[in-house]
């Protein structure tokens, strides 16, 4: 399969979704269903497929062949006459695209990517997870049957007239929020706010999960019994409404689950039946998994799954170990029933003490189960995210309690809008404040200190050590009970307590972060740009430019991901050899993001032509206080064993070529050595061969005779790193960061000719990815990230 490949074919809508892409542009999609593809001459049948389509197309019906006949004969007639034809009004021309419609496309089949460097996001995985493994960017489409589904279609009409009220009541931030909350429509969600959400621990919010079922469920069902309707139609009509809700939210993994413990426990209470949440789970999670195994190793379904047992298992264990057993729990009630006849009886104001008790034993459940949910979350979320918010725990003590209210009012004020949409408005009033009091608190926590812990992702053996302690712990717990030896039963001491329930903590230091001596570089796969990161024996962290003309915000989902992923909670250097955009847009997201505050200092060339792009970077480095220094030639720094050498620019340097001021750097740790060159050329190509021409100098800056890597200059294009360069430095392995079929052809085939002459083997970021360098024992491993 080419790729991407030129393909036609058909196929049913079963979603359609506003994406916002990691790397492109927001675009509109839809996922088909029992597609039939033509492919080089060949037909093909795939059960799911991912559609990109223009959401401004016009969108018309395939017209028949004998309409078109009659529409030739009718020659110049008049417009209305043909619409007439063909059984349409003129202003009905432009059609919608509703689930259950059957469309046909010609466009360019693609296969999904797969991530380039490690902790970049993994495309081809998270849609495998969905049952789909190829992409289709439509260049022209039309719908060939109307879909027969009233019900599925009037659900995606009813979605759409939510969100238009949620925007026209509510300013566009608060709007996204409760369309992300109630619709799972997260096209219009603002970035910072999702960041903001994630990043304090209350990001659950913003996906539909059983929090939001069950609230909208059980709300139906109460709200049923209490106006006198019998239990067994309130119990269906719950039952209606929310497989309604999960098929007008398109049934991600975590609604899934919710839907159907909600169904079995309505089902529970139509027979008479107890309801076992654990094996409802359990059920659940066979069903997902029948219909979509790959999902067993989605985050979605790791955290959904992970949170309930949290709930169930965990959390009684650890409520056991601070009440003690049912007869000291039994008396703790009614010691404290007779403290509150003592406060009536006393005090004027009883009522209110007895309520703030009653909130404090509240927040106190609530504290654990939150606690619970972490403890047991806490591997998948380092897994994925590589890092946690520490304050999350207590954060949620603040959200959990008005979540109820903002769901039942966000909806119930979308319902009212779609009927008269000054109610909605009102209604929705509320939801308001509280959303703005979400932001206040996670602003507040994100100030204080340590709020985001960076750990990176933990190796699988701590993980599988992690939770063989936790499900240890729970085994031993539930067999002394048992065998009615728990020291609980026998009055165990406060003290001890304590010790048992800080055993369930105690596995959370397998994920301590610890310091790394060993020294590795890594040149990223950053598309059309360059960015190297370096990490040397000493534990101080170095990233060597960082920009990209082929990877939207670079910065965002390549650089920082792999930062966090390799638990890097602060840059001690951040390099910008020249300040053109391949080299340095990422450098100045990271910046004026919460991570510029994780830098030390901001290394630039010494030039005299400083343009925009430049002074944008010491203007962000100001204001994220981060300390600057101007490098020139000669200029030296030393971290354990690693040395820098500047080799370009002079001081002042100034020429039109922005490229031949670029920094250049020669590292050498013990017997291995690197020649970084930016984007080495012209006059700064000239001064780098005068140093290695001069023997002094070599002695000087301690310069080898051949370097074991060197990474090529302007991405290897034509003109760079020509012949006599190479004789001087006569490199072993040759670093190419450049993009996949990049329109100006790099690496140039003369380069590659070049370097073949003088036998340097070659590493190319378009082909094997971000190349990893690490020393051993050994000595020195390469690898590319793809191979």
């Amino acid at each position: 399969l080419e790729n991407p490949a030129a393909v036609e074919g058909r196929g049913e809508i079963y979603q359609i979704r506003m994406q916002q892409g990691r790397e492109e542009e927001q675009k509109a999609s839809c996922i088909l269903k029992n597609c039939q593809i033509t492919l080089q001459g060949k037909r093909y049948s795939l059960r799911k497929m991912l559609l990109y389509y223009d959401p401004e197309a016009e969108v018309e019906p395939q017209r028949e062949k004998s309409d078109e006949l009659r529409m030739e004969m009718l020659g110049e007639k008049t417009a209305e006459l043909r619409m007439e034809l063909l059984g349409e009004e003129s202003d009905e021309r432009k059609m919608e695209l509703e689930p259950g419609d059957e469309i046909c496309f010609v466009g360019q089949l693609r296969k999904f990517e797969s991530p380039g460097n490690p902790g970049q996001f993994d495309q081809k995985a998270y849609y495998r997870e969905k049952g789909i493994y190829y992409q289709v960017w439509a260049d022209s489409f039309s719908i060939s049957q109307k879909g027969d589904s009233w019900f599925k279609g009037t659900l995606y009409h009813f979605r759409d007239r939510l969100a238009e009220v949620y925007s026209a009541s509510m300013p566009a931030k608060e709007g996204g929020i409760v369309s992300a909350m109630i619709l799972g429509d997260k096209s219009l969600l603002d970035m910072d706010i999702k960041n903001l959400y994630r990043e304090s621990g209350i990001g659950h919010l913003l996906a539909i999960s059983g929090l939001h079922v069950s609230i909208l469920g059980m709300a139906v069902y109460q709200l049923l019994l209490r106006m006198g309707i019998p239990l067994t139609p309130s119990a269906l009509t719950g039952i209606l409404f929310v497989t309604a809700y999960g098929m007008m939210t398109d049934f991600s993994v975590s609604t899934s689950r919710a839907v159907i413990m909600m169904i079995i426990m309505l089902i529970a209470q139509m027979v008479g039946r107890s309801y076992d949440g654990k094996n409802a789970l359990a059920f659940s999670g066979i069903c997902i998994l029948l219909q979509t195994p790959f999902a067993l190793y989605s985050c979605s379904f790791l955290l959904s799954f992970g949170a309930m047992m949290g709930g169930y298992y965990l959390r009684p264990v650890l409520l056991g170990l601070i009440q003690g057993d049912e007869e000291c729990v039994r008396e703790k009630k009614r010691r404290r029933h007779r403290k509150h006849r003592e406060w009536r009886a006393n005090y004027p104001l009883a009522e209110l003490m007895i309520w703030a008790e009653q909130l404090c034993r509240g927040g106190g459940f609530l504290f654990l189960t939150s606690l619970s949910v972490q403890i047991v979350t806490l591997p998948v979320m380092l897994y994925f995210y590589y890092e946690i918010p520490l304050y999350g725990v207590f954060l949620n003590l603040f959200v959990i309690p008005l979540a109820a209210f903002v769901v039942l009012m966000s909806f119930l004020g979308g319902v009212m809008g779609c009927i008269w949409l000054p109610l909605g408005k009102y209604l929705l009033g509320g939801v308001y404040y509280i959303l703005q009091f979400y932001e206040g608190v996670c602003l507040l926590f994100q100030k204080l200190p340590g709020n985001m812990q960076i750990l990176g992702r933990p190796a699988l053996w701590k993980i599988l050590l992690y939770y063989g302690i936790l499900l240890g712990g729970l085994l031993l717990y539930h067999r002394k009970k048992q065998r009615e030896i728990c020291l609980l039963e026998k009055g165990m001491e406060k003290g001890k307590r304590v010790l048992f329930f800080l055993a369930f903590c105690i596995p959370v230091l397998l994920f301590a972060p610890v310091k790394d001596n060993n020294f590795t570089m890594t040149m990223l796969d950053v598309g059309q740009g360059d960015s190297i990161y370096i990490h040397t024996d000493a534990g101080e962290t170095f990233l060597v430019d960082g920009g990209s003309t082929s990877v939207n915000s670079v910065g965002t989902y390549r650089i920082l991901p792999f930062l966090k992923y390799q638990g890097i909670r602060h840059l001690d250097y951040m390099l910008m050899t020249h300040a053109d955009e391949d080299h340095m847009n990422g450098l100045l997201e990271l910046l004026e993001s919460d991570y510029g505050r994780r830098i030390g200092t901001l290394l630039l060339p010494d030039v005299a032509r400083r343009g925009d792009m430049y002074q944008r970077m010491e203007d962000a480095a100001r204001k994220a206080d981060v300390r600057i220094v101007y490098l020139s030639c000669g200029m030296q720094l030393t971290s354990g064993s690693v040395s820098f050498v500047c080799l370009n620019p002079v001081p002042g340097f100034d020429d039109e070529d922005a490229n031949a001021g670029s920094i250049t750097l020669s590292m050498v740790y013990k017997d291995f050595s690197v020649l970084l060159t930016g984007d080495l050329a012209g006059k700064g190509e000239e001064q780098v061969k005068d140093i290695f021409l001069s023997e002094d100098l070599r002695k000087k800056y301690n310069l080898p005779k051949n370097y074991s890597v060197l990474k090529c200059a302007h991405h290897g294009s034509r003109n760079s790193t020509d012949e006599e360069f190479l004789s001087l430095i006569d490199p072993e392995v040759t670093l190419v960061s450049c993009g996949e079929n990049n329109m100006y052809g790099h690496p140039h085939q003369e380069l590659l000719q070049r370097l073949e002459e003088v036998q340097s083997d070659i590493f190319r970021t378009d082909e094997s990815g971000a190349v990893e360098i690490k020393m051993s024992e050994g000595g020195v491993v390469m690898a590319g990230y793809r191979s």
